[in-house]
């Protein structure tokens, strides 16, 4: 279990672990922490512009220097997609499988077109307002 106070050191851990392509799916109820997660993982990454809530444009680009090598990350908020037929004409479905990092929130709203191989960053709210952050395969 987290508080805020130590987001940016478990973003940090995170940011190391994740992979510099492909898809990490971050699902937790409204208000988990999902963006400020997002945030955290950009800045340890040392991105400089803020990572915005996306809500209302779906996606923000971001460009990243990880490892010596320069990738692009994805932020997209998910939450206003009606359903994947929507993803699809405003082109995310492509973005999802084409070598980028996406780092989705409310990838429960495209269940069909999130990759096999997709990571899990799943935040829960304990009782006490801390949250866990949990890793894992999407599937699998």
């Amino acid at each position: 279990m987290l508080g805020l106070a130590s987001l940016p050191e478990v973003a940090r851990s995170l940011g190391e672990a994740l992979p510099h392509g492909g898809v990490v799916a971050i699902h937790g109820a409204m208000g988990a922490g999902k963006t400020t997660l997002v945030r955290q993982l950009l800045a340890s990454w040392n991105v400089e512009e803020e990572g915005a809530s996306p809500t209302f444009g779906l996606v923000h680009h971001h460009v990243v220097h990880r490892g010596g090598d320069v990738h692009e990350v994805r932020h997209m908020d998910l939450y206003r997609l009606e359903n994947e037929e929507e993803a699809e004409r405003s082109g995310i479905a492509e973005m999802l499988n084409d070598g980028a990092l996406n780092l989705v929130e409310w990838p429960e709203r495209i269940p069909g077109l999130m990759p096999d191989d997709a990571w899990l960053i799943e935040m829960k709210v304990e009782a006490d307002d801390s949250r866990t952050c949990i890793l894992s395969q999407l599937r699998g």
